[in-house]
């Protein structure tokens, strides 16, 4: 074998073993994390340094005839020492960098990630010149790699990201206009519902659930209305399509419903024999939900 053919070996070499290392050393810092005591926490990470630093040391071993610095022991225990510390500080950054994108889902991906990291520190004490820039310049592009991912995924996902990310469809997104003095702000959406809820000060909230029909389980009669399983509901009609709930017992409030274009629109209004005004004058404003109107989704967690 020829010597750029050894070295492109050695590299290999180094790239397997930095991979298993990435593995073994993510799990050790893992438990680590999840057991009582610093005593054994240190013992944990010490155990994690001393197969790392054994595992190169046979790399080293085997190296010693084209990296210079090992052809003695003590310069193997100075390479193995050196690989090992730059590939752990550079297998660390690229775990923050995979967690910060994908919450470590994609292990494969940052064992081969630390591989290079190990490499890259060993190519930096191969002879020449043109072998050592070539190592800086790899370093640096997965530096400024690294640097970008990172960035970018460290970004706050805009408002149809986070609908796509978390399977929402933009047809439930439904809301009516505001009452006057009322403030709406959006609470949650999911594949299959949405809420929102309008505030005024000194007075009852409203909450405005959008589901599809069909999404509540609960027996109802031919009428539609929910069956009673405990404390009495009294539903009549409310006129233009509406249906009046009134719950009684432990939590007492009322509901509106309005059945259209295959969603179920429901505005819940705490207590009995309340002023329903509002709640009407929602559900017949009922129109999508501007950007604006939906931002608060975005303080609620994004998939990844």
């Amino acid at each position: 074998m020829n010597e750029a053919g050894r070295r492109a070996a050695h590299l290999a070499a180094v790239w397997c073993v930095g991979g298993v290392l990435t593995a073994v050393q993510l799990q050790v810092v893992l438990i680590a994390l999840f057991v009582d005591g610093a005593v054994v926490r240190g013992g944990l990470l010490v155990l994690g340094a001393v197969l790392g630093l054994g595992a190169l040391a046979g790399v080293a071993r085997a190296a010693r005839t084209i990296v210079p610095l090992a052809h003695r022991p003590r310069g193997r225990w100075a390479w193995t020492v050196s690989v090992y510390v730059s590939g752990t500080a550079g297998t660390s950054v690229a775990a923050v960098v995979n967690f910060e994108i994908n919450r470590l889902e994609n292990a494969l991906l940052l064992y081969a990630a630390g591989g290079c990291c190990y490499a890259l520190a060993a190519a930096l004490f191969l002879p020449g010149t043109r072998t050592r820039l070539g190592s800086l310049g790899a370093a640096a592009v997965l530096v400024g790699g690294g640097a970008y991912a990172y960035r970018d995924a460290a970004q706050p996902p805009t408002l149809d990201e986070h609908l796509a990310a978390n399977d929402v469809d933009r047809g439930l997104l439904r809301v009516g206009d505001p009452p006057s003095g009322y403030r709406l702000r959006a609470l949650g959406a999911g594949e299959d519902t949405f809420g929102a809820e309008y505030e005024r000060p000194r007075s009852v909230r409203l909450h405005l659930g959008v589901e599809r029909a069909g999404h509540d389980t609960r027996r109802a009669d031919a009428r539609g209305c929910p069956v009673p399983f405990g404390d009495p509901i009294h539903c009549v009609d409310d006129g233009e399509g509406r249906q009046l709930l009134t719950y009684e017992g432990g939590y007492e409030h009322q509901e509106l419903r309005l059945r259209r274009d295959g969603l179920v629109f429901t505005v819940t209004v705490e207590g009995r024999h309340t002023d329903l005004s509002a709640a009407r004058h929602v559900l017949s404003t009922l129109r999508p939900a501007t950007d604006a109107e939906l931002a608060g989704l975005l303080d609620l967690p994004t998939r990844r």
